[in-house]
């Protein structure tokens, strides 16, 4: 699984994000976000192969960063699975506030 950079403040997320592998995403993608000196950011889901609950806390944890550094953050293509996962746990309002697209 790999967050990669694919145009100035565009993401694109890849792979299998679950407990085993959420730590180590949610760091990678905070290092390459902080990098970003775009105003917003745009992750991209729809390269996600498989997910758990585990890739909510990782969403949730870039919103914080993406609000204390004043920057604007949406998700585009949110999986089916994913977008009803976070419905279940009460979630959805929070990415859907800051822009959770889906296409």
């Amino acid at each position: 699984m790999t967050l990669t950079a694919v145009a100035p403040g565009q993401f694109k997320l890849h792979g299998l994000v679950n407990f085993t592998t959420s730590a180590m995403i949610e760091e990678q993608g905070a290092r390459l976000l902080l990098t970003s000196t775009e105003d917003g950011w745009e992750i991209d889901l729809s390269g996600i192969s498989q997910a758990d609950s585990s890739a909510l806390s990782v969403f949730l944890s870039w919103l914080r960063l993406a609000k204390k550094l004043q920057k604007s953050i949406g998700f585009t293509a949110m999986p089916e699975q994913l977008q009803a996962l976070a419905q279940v746990c009460g979630v959805q309002p929070l990415l859907n506030s800051v822009g959770c697209h889906q296409n």
